[in-house]
Formats: C-alpha cells, sequence, structure tokens
C-alpha cells in the first residue's frame, strides 16, 4: 500500500507568517522563527518510513524558496497548494497524492515542529486498517489527518482556525467511514505556546533526547511569556 506524508508549509516571509507571535516578536524574529519550524518539520517527514514525500507550497510562486529551504534534506517532491479555503487545499492534495498512486495519505502542518517521525508513521500504519486517522491538537484542531481516498464533504463547512476544527470534522465523517485517533499534541501560535516547545525542546535536550534543534536555536534568548 503505497504512502505519501504531504507538509503544508508557507514561504517564511517576516509580516506574512506566525503573525500571532506579534508583538511580543518582531516580524522578522517571527518569520526567523517560522523557518526553523518548517526546517524541523520536514526533517521529521524525511526521517519518517514513507514512500513519498511532498512539500505543498504557499503562497503560490513559494516552491522555489522552499526547495532552496529544504533541498538539504533531499527526499521531498514540491508542488504549489491549490487554490481556496485550507480544506479545499487539503482536499486537492489527497486527491493529488491519490492520482499518483498512494493509497494511503497524511497531511501535518508546520505548526509542530516538536512531533516526532514516529506520530506520522504511525498514522500511516493505522490507514492499512481505517479510512480516515485523526491526531487531535490541544488547541480544539488536529496536526495531522490523513486518508486512504479523498472523502466527500469531510473539508467542507469548517470553521478554520477556530477551536471547533476538530468537533467539526468528526460531525463531518460518514457514518460508514472508520476511524483512529492518534495521541493528542500541540500547534504553536502564539507566544505562549512558543515558550511551551521552546521548554519541551531543551528538556529534550537535557535528557538527551534532542528534537527540532533548530527550532530550538531559533528561540533562544527570546522575550517570551510562559502560557497563562
Amino acid at each position: 500500500m503505497p504512502s505519501c506524508a504531504v507538509l503544508f508549509a508557507k514561504d517564511p516571509v517576516a509580516g506574512q507568517v506566525k503573525t500571532r507571535l506579534q508583538p511580543a516578536l518582531s516580524a522578522a524574529e517571527a518569520a526567523a522563527v517560522y523557518r526553523a519550524f518548517v526546517w524541523d518539520c520536514a526533517a521529521a517527514v524525511a526521517a519518517a518510513d514513507v514512500d513519498r514525500r511532498v512539500v505543498a507550497c504557499a503562497p503560490a510562486g513559494a516552491t522555489g524558496n522552499l526547495r532552496r529551504l529544504l533541498e538539504p534534506l533531499g527526499a521531498f517532491d514540491f508542488v504549489e497548494q491549490a487554490a481556496g479555503d485550507l480544506g479545499a487545499r487539503m482536499e486537492a492534495a489527497v486527491r493529488d497524492s491519490c492520482a499518483a498512486g498512494a493509497t494511503r495519505t497524511v497531511i501535518v502542518g508546520s505548526d509542530s515542529p516538536s512531533l516526532p517521525p514516529a506520530a506520522i508513521e504511525s498514522g500511516l500504519e493505522q490507514l492499512r486498517r481505517v479510512d480516515v486517522v485523526l491526531g487531535p491538537s490541544t488547541d480544539g484542531g488536529y496536526y495531522l489527518i490523513g486518508m486512504r481516498q479523498p472523502e466527500a464533504g469531510l473539508f467542507g463547512d469548517i470553521a478554520w482556525s477556530t477551536g471547533a476544527v476538530l468537533e467539526q470534522t468528526l460531525a463531518a465523517l460518514r457514518p460508514e467511514t472508520s476511524l483512529a485517533v492518534l495521541a493528542p499534541w500541540y500547534d504553536v501560535d502564539t507566544p505562549g505556546e512558543a515558550f511551551l516547545l521552546r521548554t519541551h525542546l531543551a528538556a529534550l535536550e537535557r535528557a538527551g533526547q534532542g528534537r527540532a534543534a533548530s527550532s530550538l536555536a531559533a528561540l533562544r534568548g527570546l522575550t517570551l511569556p510562559p502560557p497563562s
């Protein structure tokens, strides 16, 4: 059963990424942090046991910049994200993956740089027995979604970027669609979440289990408030 992992990533341009980290960080600092996030998320996908790896790039024209950033990893096909909202873009990514021969496809974002490769592998493994797999995030969305084939209506009528995404996605599943759920993880969008990520990564480093070294390096020395 050929597998595919798709990483959704944006061009790390100051003022256009991680804007919710401002004003705790400057636009340039937020972009540098996001650049590190993209690298570490891509490194996790590159390290996972998967047949094909794709970086879906946004906005239009960003493919070249992201290719140059991630080329040292040497593991990816680079494509532009489709037009439309996030749901339309993810649906197109699954459809294109299936058209290229994949029978198991997972999509991950670039907001969870501490996510281990094993989580991606677990999502793909679950798709050997179920139609859809979800990795819930602590903000009410999901850090991973996977399916064997496009699921009609799954991405419609979702209030993206809200805490209702996971709930609405579950409601959109057809009764006959089988589901697996992975362990929860966390996205990083706010200064408090960035503080948590930095502390988590520093703890892993101290324990000899270092992960997402680029993100830890980018966050060190920045003034961030702890989670409230």
